[in-house]
């Protein structure tokens, strides 16, 4: 579209409104810049467009949903589009006759999505920026004209002239004051209007002013609501981070120690030895007085760090209280709040002062047509008596409209002066408040950047605590290297029997294979003619190929130190793992079963017939059971192809094959197998411990020791049941005791009482002691009878209702509690006895001595 694009940019400073119209193509941040230079110097622009309020962008300017809210601000601003139609939770100003007029500011809400462009001054926001000039509306005086406008009077056809005779003369006097009059009321009501335009225009600017600075906070409020956000995750980070530094630099010294009590392997301890070396423990592997240094060093960046931090806080801080911002919100709001009195004041007085300036001016224009009329009858006429009369009835009744006009004239003019004076200080409230969020602004800024550079340091302390975080990795990463070197010894030992059963294997083959070549050349082949072997297959005759492979030597296995099998069995353990049972009962009758097969394949492997029952087991050199007492086991054990192991011993590895005896199958095979197996049950394992994981003994142990727990409370919950019995059995005794000696005091307190029966009745004062008599007074709350005691000048004494039971006609008692209070209201639970509100009265549990 071709159409132009009108947009309004809203000055902060003064509330003036800039239109600014630019083709489609056109619209962008820096011809809006170029089109306010006049008002402010592009360089000195601040442009915020919402909300929410941020800088616009090309973009964001050219989307149609933003110039479609911009309209909608548009239409909010003006003060004549639907004024007699308020939208939702806004209102009009209502005159004094009843009429809406135009709608007030500063009513609108977000909830329209309205959005608006305000244009900010940087320049206005330094500290050296000059208090904004004054503001003054015009017209200050209005100049009331001194002589009427020339007489429309004509005496017939001809142009005026002066009457000739005194009547007429006198005739036209009154025109003339008419006219003066007339003239004087059409400047009066100019200036209303001139007055009343000029005030809305300047309750409409202020109202500019006040959404600038709700603009302003806006994005303020969004600038701290950021640093807040960021202030929350950067300190929840740098306290975890920091602890845990504060944590290994307090402890490094003790890390040393246990690296120290940490004995080195005796394989390793040897390779050092023979190195020219001396390392016994982790420690002495360690670069101790480097790393030592290197601790000092963090722990001094560590402290700079946290007194950074503590500075931030403090920055933090100063960006202001919750307190502050709701007393400048509240400031801002009463602001708001004398905008919209001024306004309501505008729309409701000077209106209606503007209505009846105008309705005045009708009055004086219709007066003085009335005297044009009268004067133009009488002349034709020749009735100029009567003329009079009706010329001086007019002129009384309006003597006394200029008058007012003029009245409400100076009420307009105050009017105005008090509206331009409240500009005035809006503009300088303004520039203060604007200056505070820019400090604010800029403070955040600074903080961020703190922000920025602390998060740096932070990351470089990381990167500097990881060497030390060396010391506390150390046992563990020890461990893992004796894990490491068993598994690559396993795979080094697993690839070599791999290679060379490989190589058995295809001997064994060859052999067979010339064997049945033989066997074929010395029966059938005999028979056959020189055609077959010359023409058809020239190779019939020939031996099989000799597969030699050129395997890679495993150098690296005389460089891995020969520390030995990990032994996860504890000292003293009578356990035995289900695998290391297994291999001692089965491996000799596999082995016995595989030698059978491989003597049939070739000619050179010696049959290996050995006794089952002089076997022993490899594991602790005890006896092999014969075949009839291991058969079960057997069966049971061939349901399966493998047994895992749980545990890692000497020469039974981790795994091994049970396969069934069917004679398939070399011992190097079943050898090279079970290595192969042990190497990927060493990586197995490495990775379980590296997870996290314990051995299986572990897993038992642990629950021997829970066994032992349960059992150790089984007998502490016996001892604790008994004793509990005992006391029970105490506590019955003492109960029955004190059961007695109550008895014994009760029967006690009742000879006393007898004898007190002849006590005097106290009535002018009551102690505690004191014997009281009380007398049925009425009822109270519940249907209860109320006790008042027998008194002399001592009144409010009550008796308890927890003293009596029943309702007897009297109560004779000895007073063992008094308690003070004050009656409440009426009716209420603290005025039981519908006393006077505020009465002190008195409560008396009292030892019952006698009722009727």
């Amino acid at each position: 579209s071709t159409q132009l694009i009108q947009i309004r940019v809203l000055a902060a400073s003064t509330g003036v409104c800039y239109p600014i119209s630019l083709h489609p193509n056109e619209l962008n941040v820096a011809n809006i810049r170029r089109h306010l230079a006049g008002a402010v110097p592009p360089q000195d622009q601040i442009l915020l467009l919402g909300p929410p309020y941020k800088v616009p962008k090309d973009v964001t300017l050219r989307s149609e949903e933003v110039l479609s809210s911009l309209r909608l601000g548009d239409l909010e601003d003006d003060p004549n589009h639907h004024a007699d139609e308020p939208p939702v939770g806004e209102s009009s100003c209502l005159t004094s006759d009843g009429k809406t007029h135009r709608k007030s500011v500063l009513t609108t809400t977000e909830r329209t999505g309205a959005r608006r462009l305000f244009l900010f001054s940087k320049q206005a926001l330094s500290d050296s920026a000059p208090d904004p000039p004054p503001c003054s509306l015009q017209p200050i005086d209005l100049i009331l004209p001194t002589e009427p406008d020339p007489s429309p009077l004509v005496y017939g056809h001809n142009p005026p002239e002066t009457p000739a005779s005194p009547l007429h003369q006198a005739l036209e006097v009154y025109e003339r004051r008419f006219m003066l009059h007339l003239c004087r009321g059409r400047a009066l009501a100019d200036g209303a209007d001139m007055r009343l335009k000029a005030c809305r225009t300047c309750v409409s600017e202020q109202a500019i002013m006040a959404k600038a600075l709700r603009a302003a906070v806006s994005n303020l409020s969004d600038h701290r609501n950021g640093a807040a956000r960021t202030r929350t995750e950067f300190t929840s980070a740098f306290h975890a981070q920091t602890t845990s530094h504060s944590s290994l630099l307090r402890r490094f010294e003790n890390h040393l120690s246990t690296l120290a009590n940490i004995p080195l392997h005796p394989a390793l301890i040897s390779m050092a030895r023979s190195s020219g070396r001396m390392m016994e423990t982790l420690l002495d592997t360690f670069p101790v007085e480097r790393e030592r240094l290197w601790a000092t060093q963090c722990q001094t960046s560590q402290n700079r760090l946290l007194q950074e931090f503590e500075n931030l806080d403090v920055a933090f801080m100063q960006l202001g209280t919750k307190e502050s911002r709701e007393q400048e919100a509240r400031s801002d709001f009463e602001a708001e709040e004398e905008i919209k009195a001024l306004s309501f004041e505008v729309e409701g007085v000077a209106t209606d002062i503007r209505n009846r300036q105008d309705e005045r001016l009708l009055t004086l224009t219709s007066n003085h047509g009335e005297v044009v009329r009268t004067i133009l009858n009488a002349i034709k006429d020749g009735d100029a008596q009567a003329a009079f009369n009706v010329l001086e009835n007019l002129s009384k009744g309006s003597k006394d409209i200029v008058p007012s006009m003029e009245s409400d004239d100076s009420i307009l003019k105050d009017l105005m002066i008090r509206t331009s004076d409240a500009k005035t200080r809006a503009m300088k409230r303004m520039k203060t408040r604007l200056r505070q969020v820019s400090i604010t602004q800029s403070a955040i800024q600074r903080v961020l950047q703190n922000v920025n550079v602390l998060r740096d340091a932070l990351c470089q302390q990381n990167a500097n605590m990881t060497h030390l975080e060396h010391v506390v990795e150390f046992p563990t990463a020890y461990n893992d290297f004796l894990n490491e070197i068993r598994r690559r010894k396993a795979y080094g030992v697993a690839s070599s029997s791999l290679s060379s059963a490989m190589v058995d294997k295809l001997a064994s083959m060859r052999i067979a294979e010339v064997r049945a070549r033989e066997k074929f050349l010395q029966t059938s082949g005999r028979h056959l003619t020189p055609a077959f072997f010359e023409i058809f297959m020239p190779t019939l005759a020939t031996l099989p190929a000799v597969y030699t492979p050129q395997l890679p030597s495993m150098v690296e296995m005389d460089t891995i130190p020969d520390i030995g099998p990990l032994n996860l069995e504890p000292k003293g353990s009578t356990m035995t793992s289900s695998s290391s049972i297994g291999s001692g009962i089965n491996d000799n009758a596999m082995q016995g079963n595989i030698s059978g097969g491989a003597s049939s394949l070739t000619d050179d492997a010696p049959q290996q017939q050995v006794d089952k029952k002089d076997k022993v087991s490899l594991r602790d050199g005890t006896p092999e059971r014969s075949d009839t007492e291991t058969g079960t086991g057997n069966e049971k054990v061939n349901q399966q192809a493998l047994i895992v192991s749980a545990e890692e011993n000497s020469r039974n590895e981790t795994m091994m094959d049970i396969a069934s005896n069917n004679g398939d199958g070399t011992t190097a095979q079943v050898d090279a197998e079970r290595k192969a197996l042990s190497s990927e049950n060493a990586i197995l394992r490495q990775t379980i411990e590296r997870l996290g994981g314990k051995s299986p003994q572990l897993y038992i142990n642990e629950a021997n020791e829970k066994d032992k727990q349960t059992e150790r409370l089984t007998d502490q919950t016996s001892c604790l049941q008994a004793e509990i019995k005992k006391l029970r059995k105490e506590l019955d005794e003492a109960n029955s005791y004190i059961k007695q000696a109550n008895e014994s005091d009760n029967e006690i307190k009742k000879e006393q009482d007898e004898d007190k029966l002849s006590d005097r009745i106290s009535h002018s004062s009551f102690d505690v002691g004191d014997v009281g008599l009380f007398m049925p007074t009425g009822r109270g709350s519940g249907g209860k009878r109320i006790y008042l005691a027998f008194h002399t000048n001592c009144p409010h004494r009550y008796l308890s209702t927890d003293s009596i039971k029943g309702s007897p006609d009297y109560v004779m008692g000895r007073i063992i509690y008094q308690e003070e209070k004050n009656a409440g209201s009426v009716g209420a639970d603290s005025n039981p006895f519908g006393l006077h509100t505020g009465t002190k009265f008195w409560v008396l549990t009292v030892e019952v001595i006698k009722v009727p």
